[in-house]
């Protein structure tokens, strides 16, 4: 089979060094004053090239390893005491993550401490549907020991949504005083608001009130409450980081492969 007519030409016209539709036109003269390319020409980046090479190379394998051993969930949604994150599975319909006693944060006094274990202060945490919007602190006659005369059931003090899923307010045997040593509900509430699906304290000194914990002074308590939110707040800037890159590199994934 012969080539077809219109290839023939245009390998004949390439071959001349013409275009499609043009002539030939004239000759290139020599012109002694040009200054081309040299004759010996050689790379003299070569040890700059292989330092690169080796830097995408260490870029794909870190890659590699965090797509085959990472949880990109760990960026974005916060998890609970027991590791279940909020937002997602059977927490789908419970997005924020309420801290039982941010008191208990000011242990962590080194916040990049914190934000490298899931800003996970020392205290109880849970999923919940929207945060706290109130000062509530657990009655003192709840802590008083059941008797016949007296028995403050854990369902009358405690909202079920506020306490751990594996307590049954309804059905539990345990005492009031029991569930607070085991962490299993709050002593006490403030209202707080959503802040990278976490609840922390949104309020000012003057709705405070004659709010305090059991055992500290109204100031006290303020104060304890202000110190645990500023670590929170500190450790969210370093979590914050991360999470822009991660959502950054989600939208553009593709132009970076392109």
């Amino acid at each position: 089979m012969q080539p077809p007519f219109l290839f023939v030409i245009l390998l004949d016209r390439m071959c001349s060094h013409s275009s499609f539709f043009f002539s030939p036109g004239e000759k290139c003269q020599y012109d002694p004053s040009f200054r081309g390319p040299i004759q010996k020409r050689s790379c003299t980046d070569i040890i700059c090239c292989v330092i690169f090479g080796v830097f995408i190379a260490g870029y794909i394998v870190v890659g590699l390893l965090a797509w085959l051993y990472g949880d990109p969930r760990q960026v974005i949604y916060p998890r609970n005491s027991t590791g279940s994150y909020c937002g997602v599975g059977s927490n789908r319909d419970k997005p924020y993550l309420l801290y039982f006693n941010l008191i208990k944060c000011v242990m962590d006094l080194n916040p990049l401490a914190v934000a490298m274990k899931g800003l996970q202060c020392p205290t109880t945490q849970i999923c919940v549907s929207s945060c706290t919007d109130k000062f509530w602190v657990v009655p003192p006659s709840a802590l008083i020991p059941p008797s016949p005369l007296h028995t403050m059931k854990p369902s009358v003090v405690w909202n079920q949504t506020l306490c751990q899923p594996s307590i049954d307010l309804k059905t539990t045997n345990l005492t009031v005083s029991e569930i607070l040593n085991q962490q299993l509900c709050p002593e006490f509430t403030i209202p707080t608001m959503p802040l990278i699906n976490r609840c922390l304290p949104s309020f000012n000194t003057s709705q405070v009130g004659n709010f305090n914990v059991s055992g500290m002074t109204q100031n006290e308590t303020l104060s304890y409450i202000t110190n645990g939110t500023q670590q929170l707040i500190s450790s969210l800037g370093v979590k914050d980081i991360s999470m822009k890159i991660f959502e950054d590199l989600t939208r553009t994934w593709y132009w970076i492969l392109m």
